[in-house]
């Protein structure tokens, strides 16, 4: 087992199946381009929504936080939230006319334009002289992009999320993460923490009423990330999950081999749409 403390410079397995941050930058990037474009079509002009209050952004990699609180210096500073605090509240916004609406989704209330297994709406319907694609803008722009049911209409297929849920499941039922989680458990009692798991620490509901910044999950948290240093947590999951999702890839190779063929297909159909 290597020993690692934080792990957000390295790759689970599945990793290869999963589309980047940057990959998923430039698929949204491209799928508004394609979706103003052909609201430009019915005369409209898109306005993008205003930014939300407090911020927040993309984390670097999926491994960054994948065993929650792992840096001592960010634990004593922040807690269990995020280093960059993001806000659920959503900036109001003055209502979009019908037309509009029918236009951008294929519905004149403006509910999802196309889903994986929903028929979408919009066809046969006509704005300012001009029919509805399926779907409306939306569903045109993802279209072009290679949505499909099967790739999670523009995201990340089913499969590649299954090995990816499935894998970190396996790992916390391996008897060599579960001998760490005892050295750990064992570690923050001493410091006087009573988790049986970092699982348990991070997800303790008086975080939800104290707060997850308080000066208590602080100094829990602290405890935390240095517990799992002492006792090579971090780098006894890491390896322990990607050996589970190594099986997993291997066990379905070849479906897994059409999920990268998809991948590297929409990339390049976005990266047209954006130099077009």
């Amino acid at each position: 087992m290597p020993t690692l403390v934080q792990v957000e410079d390295k790759t689970l397995p599945i990793e290869a199946y999963l589309l980047t941050t940057e990959q998923s930058k430039q698929l949204v990037a491209a799928r508004t381009a394609l979706t103003n474009r052909c609201m430009a079509r019915f005369g409209f002009v898109v306005t993008p929504p205003p930014a939300p209050p407090g911020g927040g952004s993309m984390a670097k990699s999926l491994t960054q936080r994948r065993y929650f609180v792992t840096d001592v210096a960010e634990a004593a500073q922040y807690g269990y939230t995020s280093k960059t605090p993001t806000s659920d509240e959503k900036p109001s916004r003055a209502p979009e006319p019908p037309a509009y609406l029918l236009a951008l989704t294929g519905s004149p209330d403006g509910r999802a334009a196309v889903l994986p297994g929903q028929t979408p709406q919009g066809d046969g319907k006509e704005v300012n002289g001009q029919k509805v694609p399926p779907g409306g803008c939306i569903g045109e722009a993802s279209g072009r992009l290679g949505a499909t049911a099967e790739n999670g209409n523009g995201g990340d297929t089913q499969l590649a999320l299954d090995v990816k849920n499935t894998g970190w499941k396996q790992s916390q039922a391996d008897t060599r993460l579960l001998a760490a989680f005892s050295a750990w458990s064992g570690c923050m009692k001493a410091k006087g923490y009573d988790y049986p798991t970092p699982i348990a620490a991070t997800d303790d509901p008086q975080w939800q009423t104290l707060g997850a910044a308080s000066e208590k999950a602080r100094q829990t948290a602290t405890a935390d990330a240095t517990c799992k240093a002492e006792h090579n947590v971090v780098g006894i999951w890491f390896t322990v999950e990607s050996a589970y999702e190594s099986a997993l890839i291997e066990q379905n190779a070849e479906a897994l081999r059409a999920v990268k063929q998809d991948i590297d297909k929409r990339v390049k159909l976005a990266a047209q749409a954006l130099a077009s």
